[in-house]
C-alpha cells in the first residue's frame, strides 16, 4: 500500500519517507516502521523521535535508513490480533488446505525451502491449494525491508515450518508530525507450524461453465493458440473486443460478477479457410488453476470450405476465484495456458 501524504515542507522542514510493516505473530503484533531521507525530530502523539544517520547491528537494520534514537527502526509491540488464516497439510501430503478468516492476497510456505500456496483466497473460505516455487515479495517493501522481514520470520521459527500470509494493513498507519512526503504500509501473518489432516479433503467439485461466445470470426489474428484470464471488468471489455471485434453490429459486453466468476478464453489461431471450430468439453478446478478440455474440430479431406480466413474461438464465465486457466486437448495435451 503506497501513501502520498501529500504535505508541503515548511521552512527549515525536510522532507522524509517511511516505510510501516505490521507483522501479526500469534502471541503479539509488531509495527515496524523505517525512516528515510535527511536527519530531524518527527512527533508520535506525545514522543519525540530523534532521526539520525548511522550503522546498526541489528538484523531489522535496513541500509540508508535513518536510526530512530539510536536504533535501526521504530518498533511498537501490542497484543494478539485474531487469527487472519490457518494452513494445515493434507493426508498424506500432497495439497494444503487455506482457512481463512479474512482475504488473503498471498500465501507462502518455508519448509526447507520457500514455495506459494495458491494465488488470492477470499474471507471466510477454506480452499484446496497446492504449491509451488516462490519466495515471498511483497511489493510495497524494497528489496532490503523484504529481506529483513523474511530474516526476522524465519529466525523465530525453531526449525518448524512457516506460513506467511499477505493482508491488508488491519491497523490505521501511525501519523507523524510533520507528515512524511511518502510512505508504503504492508501486512503479514506469520504461522508457526503446520499440521497434517487426518482424513482426505473432498475432491473439488467440477465448475459449471457459462459459455459468453464462441464462433470462427474472431479479431484474434496471431497464428497460434492463446488463452486468455479476466478477472475484472477492464480485462473482460478488452478481451470482449478480441473475441467480437469483426461482429456487426458488435454484442454488448455481458455482465459477469467478479466476486464470485472469471471469464475464460481459447483462441486456436488464424486458420486459412472455414470448417475449423473449438467445441467446450469439461473443466476441472484444482487449488488456483482451473483446467478446461476442448474438442479441436478440423475439417474433413474434400469437404467444401469457405475460403476465407477464420478465427476460431470459445469463451467462458466460470465459477470461482482462481488465478490460472490452462487448456488441454480431449487427449490432454496442453494448448495453451494463461494468468
Amino acid at each position: 500500500m503506497l501513501i502520498l501524504a501529500g504535505c508541503v515542507p515548511q521552512p527549515g522542514q525536510q522532507p522524509y519517507q517511511l516505510s510501516e510493516i505490521q507483522v501479526l505473530f500469534a502471541e503479539n503484533t509488531e509495527r515496524w516502521t523505517y525512516f528515510y531521507g535527511e536527519p530531524q525530530a518527527v512527533r508520535l502523539g506525545e514522543r519525540s523521535l530523534a532521526l539520525t544517520r548511522g550503522v546498526s547491528a541489528s538484523p531489522l537494520a535496513v541500509a540508508d535508513a535513518l536510526l530512530v534514537g539510536g536504533e535501526a527502526l521504530y518498533r511498537e509491540i501490542s497484543p494478539a490480533l485474531p487469527r487472519v488464516a490457518q494452513t494445515t497439510r493434507t493426508f498424506p501430503g500432497l495439497q494444503f488446505v487455506v482457512r481463512t478468516s479474512r482475504s488473503v492476497q498471498s500465501a507462502w510456505l518455508f519448509d526447507g525451502g520457500w514455495s506459494r500456496l495458491g494465488g488470492a483466497i477470499a474471507g471466510n473460505a477454506a480452499q484446496v491449494v497446492e504449491n509451488r516455487p516462490g519466495s515471498p515479495r511483497l511489493a510495497s517493501l524494497s528489496e532490503a525491508e523484504n529481506e529483513a522481514l523474511l530474516r526476522e520470520i524465519l529466525g523465530r521459527r525453531g526449525g518448524r515450518p512457516v506460513v506467511v500470509y499477505e493482508i491488508e494493513p488491519p491497523l490505521e498507519p501511525n501519523r507523524f508530525e510533520p507528515a512524511p512526503s511518502q510512505s508504503r504500509v504492508a501486512a503479514v501473518a506469520v504461522q508457526y507450524g503446520l499440521e497434517t489432516e487426518l482424513t482426505l479433503m473432498p475432491p473439488t467439485p467440477n465448475p459449471t461453465p457459462r459459455v459468453l461466445q464462441q464462433g470462427g470470426q474472431s479479431a484474434y489474428t496471431a497464428p497460434n493458440p492463446a488463452a486468455f484470464l479476466a478477472s475484472n471488468t477492464s480485462q473482460l471489455v478488452t478481451l470482449w473486443r478480441l473475441a467480437t471485434g469483426n461482429q456487426i453490429p458488435q454484442p454488448a459486453t455481458p455482465a459477469v460478477d467478479f466476486n464470485l466468476s472469471r471469464v475464460v478464453a481459447f483462441f486456436w489461431g488464424q486458420k486459412p479457410t472455414g470448417g475449423y471450430s473449438v467445441q467446450y468439453v469439461s473443466s476441472q478446478l484444482s487449488g488456483s488453476t482451473l483446467r478446461v478440455t476442448l474438442r479441436l474440430n478440423s475439417p474433413a479431406p474434400g469437404a467444401i470450405l469457405t475460403q476465407a480466413l477464420t478465427s476460431p474461438f470459445v469463451m467462458l464465465e466460470v465459477p470461482g476465484r482462481f488465478g490460472r486457466v490452462e487448456f488441454v486437448d480431449t487427449a490432454g495435451q496442453l494448448l495453451a495456458a494463461g494468468n
